[in-house]
């Protein structure tokens, strides 16, 4: 299990979701044709303050941390105490579990339902899920769902979180193989649309699809699938260099600061936190505190995981 598995995971989300924060939403692919025609220099980027894909990344590695395992009634009471502290950036289905949960409805059934609930929600925020079963794959289908159904009770938003969860995972027990990945995922995720997006996006990855083809054929909205899909397509095409990882996936616009902020996720989990560039993380918000808790999250899941072998 590594350590820098853990701080590059949480650190690199972070980065991914404060630099996308300002370029969500737009629709316009000029920047990413300026980067790939070698026009655009990433140093302009500028750091934002988090939104919530970070904010409830923090909550739940902090709940795992104090709990020492996934529990879902405390990470439910984390992401209400953030809701009505600042709920920056919620997503329609957190906020409508958040209202839910306000109005004592139990922890697992305040997630929404339906087709609208197939969004990017679980996948933005499982990273910490994914690190705590470094050592071991057993039960992390389960502690997924855990995490999940608190906001989204939707199978594709909860086979999303999943396939993110499964490859942080293995990143961080440094045997994640990316020539078997598509066939290593089949092995542990249910079929899905998302599955099908990933492949998709290895594919044009390999086949060298310039992004500014293959993110609008992937998708650039909120749903699970497009984001996963093109968080993977971002990492994919160019596996060992994260800045250009988080500058492809913050120029492609659209959903940009959560689908770098998975795609950070997975890099960072992959290369490790000595990669992260100095020149952003310097300005990232709360970046000493991050490495503190990346650090309690990797002794906790230490600690929880040798009392089982014990």
């Amino acid at each position: 299990m590594r350590r820098e598995s853990f701080h590059g995971s949480l650190v690199a989300l972070a980065l991914g979701d404060s630099l996308g924060a300002t370029m969500e939403g737009y629709r316009s692919h000029d920047l990413l044709i300026a980067y790939e025609e070698g026009r655009y220099d990433p140093g302009q980027m500028q750091v934002a303050l988090w939104t919530d894909d970070t904010a409830m990344t923090v909550a739940t590695a902090q709940s795992i941390v104090a709990c020492g395992r996934v529990d879902g009634e405390d990470m439910a009471k984390r992401y209400l105490v953030w809701y009505r502290t600042s709920g920056r950036g919620i997503g329609r289905a957190a906020l409508r579990a958040m209202e839910r949960l306000l109005n004592r409805v139990p922890w697992n059934e305040a997630g929404e339902t339906g087709q609208w609930a197939a969004g990017n929600g679980v996948a933005q925020r499982v990273a910490p899920v994914g690190l705590f079963h470094a050592p071991s794959l057993e039960g992390l289908a389960e502690d997924v769902r855990t995490c999940g159904i608190i906001t989204h009770r939707n199978e594709e938003a909860i086979s999303a979180g999943l396939v993110v969860a499964w490859v942080i995972a293995q990143s961080a027990a440094g045997v994640l193989k990316l020539d078997r990945l598509v066939p290593d995922l089949i092995r542990h995720v249910p079929p899905c649309k998302t599955l099908d997006a990933v492949s998709r996006a290895q594919e044009l990855a390999e086949e060298g699809v310039r992004p500014t083809k293959a993110l609008p054929e992937l998708g650039l909205g909120s749903g699970a699938a497009e984001t996963v899909g093109t968080a993977f397509y971002c990492w994919l095409r160019n596996p060992t260099d994260i800045m250009d990882v988080l500058v492809t996936a913050v120029l492609g616009a659209g959903d940009a600061d959560t689908r770098a902020a998975i795609a950070g996720a997975m890099a960072g989990a992959y290369l490790g936190a000595e990669v992260l560039p100095a020149r952003f993380t310097r300005h990232l918000d709360g970046y000493h505190a991050l490495t503190n808790l990346a650090d309690r999250l990797y002794e906790t899941t230490l600690a929880a995981w040798q009392s089982k072998v014990r």
